[in-house]
């Protein structure tokens, strides 16, 4: 198994980023949600100025084997995470167990008493088991379109 090296991001990642998202979201999410639900939830025309600057108010990881970026993780400082990818080829290889040490360590060194999230349906079994509890299970809209998510909160030791 080779090495996955966490390191912080770099504005240089963004376009890689949304292609990882997107992708992400439109072979993995669409087990558990339907094409219209991914297409507004990932869509095509994804404004990168825009992300690039939301990910540069974030504390943001990105997880790279043999320099392919496979994954990436991002979050607010007052502990909300907003983004967990993993790349669609690379997933069962806990590079989200890796990414989420690295901003359990960032949260820690904020003070933070706990990370918080809103998980997709997804996402939900791989998160319990990463020590986060569901809080509530909500509908959300994006773009018109609704759907299932988790509202979920770890709390940091």
């Amino acid at each position: 198994m080779s090495t996955i090296l966490i390191r912080p991001f770099k504005s240089s990642d963004t376009s890689e980023l949304i292609k990882l998202f997107r992708d992400a979201v439109h072979a993995i999410n669409i087990k558990h949600y339907s094409f219209e639900q991914v297409a507004a939830w990932a869509p095509e025309d994804i404004d990168e100025e825009k992300w690039r600057k939301k990910l540069l108010e974030m504390i943001v990881f990105v997880a790279e084997i043999g320099g392919v970026i496979v994954g990436f993780a991002d979050m607010s400082r007052e502990g909300y995470l907003d983004h967990l990818y993993i790349h669609k080829d690379y997933q069962g290889r806990f590079i989200a167990v890796h990414l989420l040490r690295a901003i359990e360590k960032a949260a820690h060194e904020l003070g933070l008493s706990k990370i918080t999230t809103d998980c997709s349906i997804t996402a939900k079994l791989p998160a319990e088991r990463m020590g986060f509890r569901v809080i509530k299970e909500q509908i959300v809209e994006l773009k018109g379109v609704k759907m299932i998510n988790y509202h979920m909160e770890k709390a940091l030791k």
